[in-house]
């Protein structure tokens, strides 16, 4: 299987090219790393290449090379806590940026094991707009909502943790169109209220397309703005 962005023997890409990848392939999370501190936002820009990653293998045509690609990235993980990590542009990335934080290596593997479930789904029946389904894709949006907030406040309260699940699940409830979708976006956005500035890069994203909404380039850009200035979804 050849991996996304494979990079070749002689050249692998500076943190600069892969802060210049995701802002390629996800102009809302880029963003929202522009307001998280300047010492953390490469461990951002890092754990969000992971799940553009990640992402992209939902999107392959066979769930079953989606597998193989999900695996491939456990794998990499794997390495780096051996401390031998793969010759691969962001695995060395992710290396570098998580050495000596063995907790934060963990919730990296909670964010493959997310997609792992969703990928096992797509085996099994196909992608669904069962609520079962739709679940497992929050399950997979808030670990790396989790994630980020680890990364942003390592001593982050669970209360705290639940507020960042809890918008991460309606979300897309909200966007897939289901049943108590609205609802729950609407008090999940009214719990966000009550997270400290600090965190808010973990979520700014999800205010670039807010459900029922479709947002611009500009808009998206000023939507995370007002979300991190604001404190408001």
């Amino acid at each position: 299987l050849t991996m996304s962005d494979r990079p070749n023997t002689e050249t692998l890409a500076s943190s600069a090219d892969l802060d210049a990848r995701l802002r390629r392939g996800d102009e809302p999370r880029w963003l929202a790393t522009r307001y998280a501190q300047p010492a953390l936002r490469e461990r951002m820009v890092a754990l969000y290449l992971l799940r553009l990653e990640l992402t992209r293998a939902l999107g392959l045509t066979q769930p079953m090379l989606g597998k193989i690609r999900v695996q491939w990235w456990r794998e990499s993980l794997e390495s780096i806590r051996a401390g031998a990590p793969r010759r691969h542009d962001l695995t060395l990335e992710l290396a570098r940026c998580f050495e000596g934080a063995p907790d934060r290596l963990a919730d990296l593997n909670q964010l493959v094991d997310a997609f792992d479930d969703v990928i096992d789904d797509h085996l099994s029946e196909g992608h669904s707009d069962t609520e079962r389904h739709a679940a497992r894709h929050g399950a997979a949006e808030a670990a790396s909502c989790a994630g980020a907030a680890r990364i942003l406040a390592p001593d982050v309260e669970e209360d705290q943790l639940s507020v960042l699940i809890a918008c991460a699940h309606a979300y897309l409830a909200a966007k897939a169109g289901l049943a108590d979708g609205d609802v729950l976006w609407a008090d999940a956005r009214r719990r966000a209220r009550m997270l400290p500035p600090a965190l808010w890069p973990a979520i700014a994203h999800l205010a670039a397309d807010p459900p029922g909404a479709e947002a611009g380039p500009l808009s998206r850009r000023l939507n995370v703005l007002r979300a991190v200035l604001l404190r408001r979804l």
